[in-house]
């Protein structure tokens, strides 16, 4: 997914105390990027083993309170944001917190960033949502890239140590779940477009035509979903889905043969028949005669 890893050297002006809460793999990654980069690190792990196996110039510590008093930044990295509202609903955990900012990088929803920001305001605590589109390996290297939310003072004001995790640092927007919501939307097109790649390279299989061959052509399908995007861009833009391209009548007889392909070879079709449905439902809509994007208007809807 993410290709062309290269280290970034960056050296801070001044070190900044920062307590990484969490030390799972991605956890761990983010604390050592921070120590190379020459900032004072300070990891806590439930599991204080863990928290010492960080290594790369990373202080171990046992108790919460001690990651938390006196940084000028708090990253949290947990399995989920369940664990962190445990975790931080703890006695003295807000006091600690005082002058400091707080970074979430725990993956979650909106909802849940939303919910993280009443708990922030309401205990006098700088908060960003944040969200790591990366591998662990990849964190600090041009490979990664971290979507930020929240107050732009509190971003602008810790970008030059936050860039030690990845030099491609965006700020996204002031509604607290803008980053969550960029994140699982680019990742939703990945794993339904990885899914329907992979499911191509099966029909291909079932049919007796090796997969290479499909693969060969992948710029064929990865160019019309270029072209299409930017299409659709626009047509969602001007509320216009019109146009003499292709109708959706016309996409969704292909869809018809692509399930019909896959239960004759006795494969699954339950993708293929999900994306028809969608379709279909468009068409039911009265859209038959618009453009693909058109299926954008029902998608809004329960």
């Amino acid at each position: 997914m993410l290709t062309g890893q290269r280290r970034l050297n960056m050296a801070p002006s001044s070190p900044t105390k920062i307590g990484v809460i969490g030390s799972g793999l991605m956890g761990s990654a983010l604390a050592r990027a921070f120590a190379s980069a020459g900032h004072e690190v300070a990891v806590w792990n439930r599991t204080p083993s863990k928290a010492k196996a960080v290594g790369g110039g990373t202080v171990a510590v046992e108790n919460l309170l001690e990651a938390l008093s006196g940084r000028e930044l708090v990253v949290v990295s947990l399995s989920n944001y369940a664990a962190w509202s445990e975790l931080f609903s703890s006695a003295g955990v807000a006091s600690a917190l005082a002058g400091t900012t707080l970074v979430q990088l725990t993956s979650g929803s909106p909802g849940d960033a939303r919910e993280a920001l009443e708990w922030a305001k309401s205990n006098g605590v700088d908060y960003l949502d944040a969200a790591i589109l990366a591998y662990p390996s990849f964190v600090a290297t041009d490979a990664a890239t971290v979507f930020y939310a929240g107050p732009r003072p509190v971003f602008d004001r810790h970008l030059g140590t936050l860039q030690a995790i990845a030099k491609n640092s965006i700020y996204v927007d002031e509604k607290i779940g803008s980053a969550a919501a960029l994140d699982c939307a680019i990742l939703e097109a990945y794993y339904g477009g990885s899914l329907a790649f992979l499911h191509a390279a099966a029909m291909c299989e079932a049919e007796g035509l090796d997969p290479k061959t499909f693969f060969a052509h992948k710029n064929s399908f990865l160019g019309l979903i270029s072209v299409t995007a930017d299409a659709a861009q626009s047509m969602i833009e001007r509320n216009d889905f019109s146009g003499g391209q292709c109708s959706l009548n016309t996409h969704v007889a292909a869809l018809e043969h692509i399930v019909r392909l896959s239960k004759d070879a006795r494969m699954s079709a339950r993708f293929p028949k999900e994306l028809l449905d969608n379709y279909k439902r468009a068409v039911s809509a009265g859209l038959g005669n618009k453009e693909l994007p058109a299926v954008f208007r029902t998608l809004t809807q329960d």
